[in-house]
């Protein structure tokens, strides 16, 4: 019966006796839609060494899109395998794996391994990217306390930015993959829909039970839904001042006015989750200027 209930729910139709069922699991699918896709199409959220996305932040060599997973083969070793990519210490692939630098891997074992895209990233930064991503990782987040460091990853923090455009918007990510300066003139259409992932992944590991996964720039405005334009937004003001500022704007446009605005999300250390909002805006040739806490209403 319940063999019958299932092949209903999976396909529509009815069976009248239970012949010989094969059952399969395919765990490749796309996140954001839940449809199956063929292996590799995107990544394997039951895959044990590839820790998932959630709680995983965007900066650390195990996000899902900072590294690829390698199979040992015979011969291989750690200085080996750390020689294929540019930058890549063996004592950081050791760390990152868990394992002792002078580990005797064996044929089929699989190993964490960043891609090239996050080791160049790191060395643009100027800093051992791959190290300080594993001690925040492993330590809540928090900066080392190695005062003669810290200066040097302060540094990392708040230069060297990348620079996006999406949309009409020109974004600045900064290492730790988090958007600091969103500007751009607010125009009332939306051509592309909302991202159930971006929204969901917002902000973690420092996200609030309270928050919301929110748009620095709108989807009515036409705001990127990738997730660069999001962050861990309290409810209350997601829902209160923020929309209230954002239906001004709204108004303004409607009336034939050039609203332009200047959006900068402020962090504490490393936190994913910005503490404040300052937010610059110019109604034609008017300029206004409002800080916002991100959060509850009252505090």
């Amino acid at each position: 019966m319940r063999s019958q209930f299932e092949v209903y729910l999976r396909t529509g139709r009815t069976v009248q006796s239970e012949p010989s069922l094969e059952f399969k699991f395919n765990p490749w699918h796309d996140p954001e839609d839940g449809r199956f896709t063929f292996a590799n199409g995107r990544r394997n959220p039951s895959e044990p060494t590839a820790n998932r996305a959630g709680g995983v932040s965007q900066f650390s060599p195990k996000h899902p899109r900072n590294h690829s997973i390698y199979t040992i083969r015979k011969g291989d070793t750690l200085g080996r395998i750390a020689a294929t990519r540019k930058g890549l210490r063996v004592s950081d692939l050791a760390e990152l794996n868990g394992i002792s630098p002078a580990a005797t891997l064996r044929p089929g074992q699989r190993l964490i391994v960043p891609n090239h895209a996050y080791l160049d990233a790191g060395r643009r930064a100027k800093n051992n990217i791959v190290n300080l991503a594993h001690y925040m990782d492993t330590h809540g987040g928090r900066l080392p306390p190695n005062p003669a460091r810290a200066p040097t990853i302060a540094q990392q923090l708040n230069s060297d930015w990348q620079s996006v455009a999406k949309n009409g918007y020109a974004f600045k990510i900064d290492a730790l993959q988090r958007s600091r300066r969103v500007e751009g003139e607010v125009l009332l259409q939306s051509t592309e829909g909302r991202s159930r992932r971006a929204q969901s992944e917002a902000g973690k590991p420092d996200r609030r039970r309270t928050d919301d996964g929110g748009h620095i720039i709108a989807a009515r405005f036409n705001g990127p839904r990738d997730w660069f334009n999001h962050f861990a937004q309290d409810a209350s003001f997601n829902r209160g001042a923020n929309r209230v500022i954002e239906d001004g704007w709204a108004k303004e446009v409607r009336a034939g006015k050039r609203v332009f605005v200047d959006i900068s999300p402020q962090f504490r250390g490393a936190s994913r989750r910005p503490y404040k909002l300052i937010v610059k805006w110019y109604v034609n040739s008017n300029e206004f200027v409002r800080s916002f806490p991100n959060e509850q209403q009252g505090r």
